[in-house]
């Protein structure tokens, strides 16, 4: 008699014995996550995977089966062997079904389906250990009385579980992107979004670095020379160029915020008329997790060695547990990808397109802090842990040569993904979502505050079907005008509601008068540290006593910032002064006043706080978008 069949371990037999359950439970949740997936999987990707979900869901059966096998040898010690495996096997079932239900009853308690998830959590696995115990008491009792079986339970489930794997593989290559409502000939929509590049930084706009892909691009383009964002945040200055809101409107108000499904998306627009809509994102900031990947059909956020791998519930417990332990560094690929491999994804979605028109969204993470460079003698990351770190002279110099180094590195990917493209067929948007504090302020290498290097950012377009009269417009523009000029030029009806307008009305001369920017930020890197607001507006301040009214000819732009939890107030004459340095808020008490005023409404909902996870936080602080 087999050592594994002595009455003695029975426990260590059902923990064996469990091993099949873990299999069958891995193969149908690889099932379940390629059926919900955003990501664009090849076979050989699937099969990954799932060999890696059949290996954690026999853990998850290990660990199961463990205290149930040695519950059972305690309590069935005079049962038959068949009896005693079949509670094993069933009580083992029981945990694992509540293992994997117990995430799913959490997300529909928190869409407010209590009494659902109630009776999901109470039936189903009780429904799994009774389907179990019946089975598993006839399989054990024909092995009591002698019947052969040719082929033992786990490795029939072991191979049970490969056909599942086989399922999925099915399933991930009948996924098909767009449709016939959308015509061959209809333009394609690239936007390129470059995760905290300075304006000055880019040729068309400056010399601080080398952007030869972005300055040919520029020249065949528009170059809009005063465009901003609302908040020098990732995911709400995301949000805003998705949907045309304002923060204050579409509520993402931080890296930690989530976009509500009721907020309608360019993306979700263009995909209702058939496009093929994909977004092959560089950052956990943007991770669906943000809700930006509302209408998109490929949404890759996945960064990890195993493609999927994150979507995998024992995985997902693994890395909260890393990120909560304050050691992200033990899992760096969840927090961010090369734009290399961030660009040949892309490429292969295109591609794979056809003539069918598609529209992509591509962000890059390069300039983002920590500067990286192989040849860098400053450890930027190691810096960065320590907020106290009062940078030298010379730490200095060499972040801001590193960071113009990674704009190249980001122009180089730029360019690598233009060459794949029917520029002649193809609207490309190429812009920033904030800018970067490089000392400016006394502030280092963050983009905190609402100063111009932050908020001012690049947008170049190129729109190969407009008659365009003005190559450089000077007006101020704000990212909520992307998404409305996509539809014009698509010729599809404007979002609803939005607050922005067609960019290519100024690019035409149709449109002559700058927009208003309402601006949201913090003080400080850390959330703790209080909000800030502003308004960026094209006005002209007032003359002092004794000095001559500004000229007609010169549109003007002034600032003013006000922090809501002090109220102290700054003012700039952004035409005179655009290094920011003289605040003149004392001099322009009226425009002061007028400002605060229309801000102050405002101020209560721009300050609102968001419920942080310990492992989102850990994660941000990784990215340094909140203070260690």
């Amino acid at each position: 008699m087999s050592w594994l069949l002595d009455p003695k371990r029975r426990w260590l037999r059902i923990v064996q014995l469990s091993l099949g359950i873990g299999f069958v439970a891995g193969g149908f949740e690889l099932v379940q996550i390629v059926s919900l997936l955003k990501l664009d999987l090849a076979p050989g990707e699937v099969a990954a995977l799932g060999g890696v979900s059949l290996a954690c869901g026999a853990v998850v059966a290990v660990a199961c089966a463990l205290p149930v096998g040695l519950v059972v040898q305690w309590r069935m010690k005079a049962a038959l062997d068949s009896r005693a495996y079949a509670a094993g096997m069933a009580g083992t079932a029981l945990l694992v079904a509540g293992f994997f239900l117990w995430h799913a009853t959490g997300d529909m308690i928190e869409q407010g389906r209590g009494i659902a998830a109630i009776a999901a959590m109470a039936l189903c696995p009780v429904g799994v250990a009774g389907v179990t115990w019946f089975n598993a008491g006839y399989w054990a009792r024909r092995e009591e009385l002698g019947a052969e079986n040719k082929l033992g339970w786990t490795g029939a489930a072991f191979l049970f579980g490969w056909v599942l794997v086989g399922i999925s593989t099915g399933i991930a290559s009948s996924q098909s992107y767009g449709s016939g409502k959308a015509l061959q000939g209809d333009p394609n929509v690239l936007l390129i979004t470059i995760d905290t590049l300075r304006r000055d930084h880019v040729g068309a706009y400056g010399d601080a670095a080398a952007t030869p892909n972005l300055d040919q691009l520029a020249l065949s383009g528009v170059v809009f020379e005063d465009a901003v964002t609302p908040t020098p945040e990732t995911a709400p200055s995301h949000a805003s160029m998705m949907t045309s809101l304002h923060p204050l409107r579409h509520e993402v108000l931080s890296n930690a915020g989530t976009l509500k499904s009721g907020y309608v998306t360019v993306a979700e627009r263009l995909a209702d008329e058939g496009y093929a809509t994909g977004a092959f994102v560089s950052s956990f900031a943007v991770n669906q997790r943000t809700g930006l990947d509302a209408g998109f059909q490929v949404y890759d956020d996945d960064f990890a060695p195993v493609r999927g791998l994150t979507q995998i519930l024992l995985v997902q417990y693994g890395l909260r547990g890393v990120m909560a332990s304050g050691r992200p560094h033990l899992a760096p690929w969840l927090l961010e990808r090369d734009g290399d491999v961030t660009v040949d994804l892309a490429d292969d979605f295109i591609g794979g397109r056809g003539d069918r028109p598609w529209f992509v969204w591509v962000h890059l993470f390069e300039p983002h802090a920590p500067y990286e460079s192989p040849d860098a003698k400053v450890d930027h990351r190691a810096l960065l842990s320590n907020p106290d770190h009062a940078y030298t002279d010379a730490e200095s110099e060499e972040l801001r040569r590193v960071y113009a180094l990674e704009v190249t590195d980001a122009d180089r990917l730029v360019g690598e993904l233009l060459a794949d493209v029917d520029l002649d067929n193809t609207l490309v948007i190429v812009t920033s979502d904030h800018g970067e504090q490089l000392g400016e302020h006394d502030i280092w290498f963050q983009h905190h505050g609402l100063y111009e290097d932050s908020v001012r950012i690049p947008l170049i377009v190129h729109a190969p079907r407009l008659t365009l009269h003005e190559k450089r417009p000077p007006q101020q523009v704000r990212v909520m005008d992307i998404a409305p000029a996509i539809l014009r030029y698509i010729k599809l009806d404007p979002m609803e509601p939005t607050e922005g307008v067609d960019l290519f009305g100024y690019a035409q001369a149709t449109r002559k008068k700058s927009l208003v920017t309402d601006l949201v930020g913090r003080r400080s890197s850390g959330l703790e540290g209080g909000c800030l607001m502003g308004l960026r507006a094209p006005s002209k301040v007032a003359p002092r006593e004794g000095e001559e009214a500004p000229s007609e000819d010169v549109e003007g732009r002034v600032k003013f910032i006000v922090s809501v939890h002090d109220g102290e107030q700054e003012f700039y004459d952004l035409v005179a002064d655009p290094g920011e340095h003289i605040n003149v808020v004392e001099e322009q008490a009226l425009a002061a006043e007028a400002a605060f005023a229309r801000l102050k409404p405002s101020m209560e909902a721009a300050c609102g706080t968001v419920a942080v996870s310990r492992s989102t936080e850990e994660a941000l602080k990784s990215l340094g978008y909140i203070d260690p």
